[in-house]
């Protein structure tokens, strides 16, 4: 299947999940360091899971950091840190034939760690400057709200990944999984999406429902890429990238505070255009059927 117009093809020695849906960041910088170190990391014979482990241990020394705003540019330096790892894993995963469903919910807890020690240090570090304790309620909206994002961001890439690039019908993960732990996890993981994708879920039945020994039938691939591609694109205003570039900014100008207030507002604006865009795709591919 020929990518959309204007689309660009990455080099084919990198190991690439999704390609067609990437930023450019992901792209031409954050994806190709990930690459040497997952070589690196295959080489050393660590596995994918260790690597998420000390991409996590990187994302939380990071947000730890921002108590300290003198601090807050080393801090977003180690943020950028951890995004490359936060690559590199999936790409050694997929190296060495080691990708999981369970290796895909630790990422997305390291991530919730790393986002955990951001909120706490920047709030910590704003009331210990003598700021007022208004802010605790502002950044346990915040939090609510990145959850949102984050859940969404993730559902939507991995259905396209599964569905228009690996041509597999969707399904529920966590039977995959070994342990019981494991997939306890893995289920409330994939319960909290469902509660937040509107009529995505009946998308995926539909699409599973025409599957053959789970392959999707290539016009129901090529239908959904035709509906999806772009609103996907979209999401990607909700990923790690553009909230670390935020603390970037307000770190270079000493007011790491607004940064709920930035989760709030622009964040939670783009989050509503994109579900009405994403719903309105739904009804439309539903109705064609």
């Amino acid at each position: 299947m020929t990518p959309p117009a204007g689309h660009t093809v990455p080099p084919p020695t990198l190991a690439y999940k999704a390609y067609e849906i990437e930023e450019l960041a992901d792209l031409y910088f954050f994806r190709p360091l990930g690459g040497l170190i997952a070589r690196a990391a295959r080489f050393a014979g660590l596995t994918p899971n260790q690597l998420t482990v000390g991409g996590c241990v990187i994302g939380v020394a990071a947000g730890s950091l921002l108590y300290d705003e003198q601090l807050g540019m080393l801090a977003f330096a180690l943020l950028i840190v951890h995004s490359i790892v936060d690559s590199a894993d999936g790409q050694l995963a997929r190296m060495t034939g080691q990708e999981s469903e369970l290796g895909r919910v630790l990422d997305g807890i390291g991530g919730y760690m790393t986002h955990a020690a951001v909120y706490v240090a920047i709030l910590a570090g704003f009331i210990g400057r003598g700021g007022g304790l208004s802010l605790i309620g502002w950044a346990v909206l915040s939090a609510i709200a990145n959850t949102a994002h984050a859940q969404l961001y993730d559902y939507h890439r991995a259905s396209y990944a599964t569905i228009a690039i690996a041509g597999e019908a969707p399904r529920t993960s966590h039977h995959l999984v070994a342990a019981a732990w494991a997939r306890r996890l893995v289920r409330a993981y994939e319960a909290m999406q469902r509660r937040l994708i509107g009529l995505h879920g009946e998308v995926e039945e539909a699409v599973a429902a025409r599957a053959r020994y789970g392959k999707v039938p290539e016009v129901d691939r090529a239908r959904y890429r035709a509906s999806f591609y772009w609103p996907v694109r979209g999401w990607n205003l909700l990923g790690d990238n553009t909230r670390f570039y935020a603390i970037g900014v307000l770190a270079w100008i000493h007011h790491l505070e607004w940064f709920f207030a930035f989760i709030l507002i622009p964040m939670n604006i783009a989050l509503a255009a994109l579900w009405l865009w994403q719903r309105r795709a739904d009804r439309q591919f539903l109705v064609i059927g």
